[in-house]
């Protein structure tokens, strides 16, 4: 028996899976046995069983993990690829399970952008106060939402005047970003405003677009409240509806507390904006309606973009919306609203015609942003750090990765329409020389390639500063840090100032960037790397506008963090 065992191996090794499974003996013949030929089979033979993989092979597995990364870039691709007029509808496989990467749920100090605030770990590594989300969460929460204390109020005289000024702004400061709106739009914004606004999810957009309008245009002597308020009154009436405008509407709700710097707010409405939208993709509802699969899409992609700006940078719950977006197609985006010139009194409602050459490009603009963020987000949700599990369960900086990372970053960069495609600047340049995009939109993305490039290296800034030691190819990668950073800081102070939606989470994203990159300059190990164009930058983040910080109670708790990191080091 024991001399017939490798024989026995020899012939189950060699035999086909039909010859397999039946048992038989198999003449093993190439491309077709014989029982497979006389039974017009397809004949299949298993490969033969690896070799055990040798240490080298385990403590080079970052190989292994770089070519799961490098199957990726053909998705990355084929995401980029909506952004131009073709296509708008590809489809994005998953990605391969073999590319490890952080979750949400995983606390890492190796991971800076995921849940910045949520991240006791990254907190620690930067020297702050592990509970330190949790001070600013109950610095928002005890202010108290504005609107809630007199949400009966009904009777609202709406001034024609103030409600055009406040459509515009609403236009320009917010649907830029959010573009969630059919063509339409104007006109049922003064026909609603020019009525009786009995409680209705129809009455509670055109109020509240009204609301979110006056606050972003900032204009103190025309009051917002009570728009809100009157809005408000129609809030059991868009939770228990479903539809659409119910989900737009639980949207502006969310967007009207991001104006007022009150992501915690903004965060409980886009969540239930999110959840049901989710329910009504899941349903069908309205399928056979072209326009409104359109507008559900847009919905869809609106509420994910928003809870993952505001999520992203706290440590709430999350809707799952992330488990539909290669289920739900890109929104074509060709027939999204736009404030015109004409829209200034009931009686012309209409916008501006899509036809005009003014209209056409703003509604590209908004169109080529829009997927462009999009892209940008499903990147960055399917893998952003560069860092390898060893055979110990260690989480270590994995270079090859980041590499690759980098250059998935590029090809969304090459991917990017001209007219959204910023100047990425030297850094050996002068500093004042730097050229920011003039479009906001254009300018918000060369901030999140930047961000992202600081994500991409800040493994290996913590590496370094965890070893007290760093090789020639991590000092390397901990200058891309150093000269990303350097390179964001500009463009994120721009866009904290014209960015009226996002400017909570993206002075968070400025003052971690910023810690991050004090801390790095105060480790021995990587002072050689320093250089005066750094040191000036850390400066230059202390000074966003203090009128804005001031209207939040836990801005000013940051910007005090950060001006006293600043003077400790010597900054100030």
């Amino acid at each position: 028996m024991e001399e017939r065992r490798p024989n026995k191996r020899k012939r189950t090794t060699l035999a086909c899976n039909a010859c397999r499974a039946r048992r038989t003996k198999c003449d093993s013949q190439k491309p077709s046995c014989s029982y497979c030929q006389t039974h017009r089979l397809d004949c299949l033979y298993q490969e033969a069983p690896a070799e055990p993989p040798s240490r080298t092979y385990i403590w080079n597995s970052v190989e292994v993990e770089l070519n799961a990364v490098n199957k990726r870039l053909d998705q990355l691709i084929s995401l980029m690829l909506p952004a131009e007029p073709i296509s708008p509808d590809v489809p994005v496989r998953d990605p391969p399970t073999e590319c490890r990467a952080f979750t949400d749920k995983e606390n890492s100090p190796f991971d800076l952008p995921s849940k910045l605030l949520g991240n006791s770990s990254v907190m620690h590594a930067l020297g702050l106060h592990a509970d330190f989300a949790q001070v600013l969460a109950r610095e928002e929460r005890a202010t108290g939402p504005e609107g809630h204390a007199n949400a009966g109020t009904r009777m609202l005289i709406v001034h024609h005047q103030h409600a055009v000024s406040a459509l515009a702004a609403f236009s320009a400061h917010v649907h830029t970003w959010y573009p969630i709106f059919p063509s339409g739009f104007s006109e049922e914004y003064f026909r609603v405003l020019s009525g009786p606004l009995r409680p209705s999810s129809e009455s509670c957009l055109s109020l509240l677009v009204a609301a979110v309008g006056l606050i972003v245009e900032e204009n103190e002597a025309v009051p917002y409240f009570p728009y809100f308020e009157t809005a408000l009154t129609s809030l059991p009436i868009i939770i228990a509806e479903c539809s659409i405008r119910s989900v737009q509407c639980l949207m502006l709700i969310s967007l009207y507390y991001c104006c007022l710097l009150k992501p915690y707010q903004a965060h409980d409405y886009c969540l239930i904006a999110a959840s049901k939208i989710q329910n009504m993709i899941k349903i069908g509802v309205e399928s056979d309606d072209l326009t409104a699969v359109e507008q559900s899409r847009l919905a869809y992609w609106g509420a994910l973009l928003l809870e993952n700006e505001i999520g992203g940078q706290l440590d709430v719950a999350n809707s799952g919306i992330w488990c539909l977006d290669e289920h739900v197609p890109l929104p074509l985006c060709h027939q999204t609203w736009e404030f015109g010139p004409e829209s200034t009194s009931p009686a012309i409602a209409a916008p501006a015609s899509s036809d005009s050459p003014s209209s056409n490009a703003s509604v590209q603009n908004m169109r080529s942003y829009f997927l462009a963020e999009i892209a940008m987000r499903r990147m960055l949700h399917r893998c952003n750090t560069a860092v390898q599990v060893t055979p110990a369960g260690k989480y270590v900086y994995a270079p090859g990765i980041a590499i690759e990372l980098e250059r998935q970053l590029e090809e969304w960069y090459r991917y990017l329409p001209e007219k959204d495609r910023f100047r990425k600047g030297d850094v050996l340049h002068p500093l004042e020389a730097v050229d920011l995009p003039s479009c906001p939109l254009s300018n918000f993305l060369r901030v999140q390639y930047y961000c992202c490039k600081v994500s991409i290296y800040w493994p290996a800034v913590y590496q370094a500063m965890q070893d007290g030691t760093a090789t020639n190819l991590l000092l390397d990668h901990c200058q891309r840090f150093f000269d990303s950073y350097v390179m964001l800081i500009p463009g994120i102070v721009a866009a904290f100032n014209d960015c009226r939606v996002n400017r909570w989470t993206l002075f968070i994203s400025l003052f971690i960037t910023s810690v991050a990159a004090m801390t790095a300059a105060n480790a021995p190990c990587l002072n050689e790397l320093c250089s005066p164009q750094l040191y000036q930058r850390i400066k230059e983040s202390g000074r966003a506008e203090q009128t804005i910080v001031r209207k939040s109670s836990s801005l000013v708790l940051v910007q005090g963090v950060l001006e006293e990191r600043l003077s400790k080091s010597g900054f100030v």
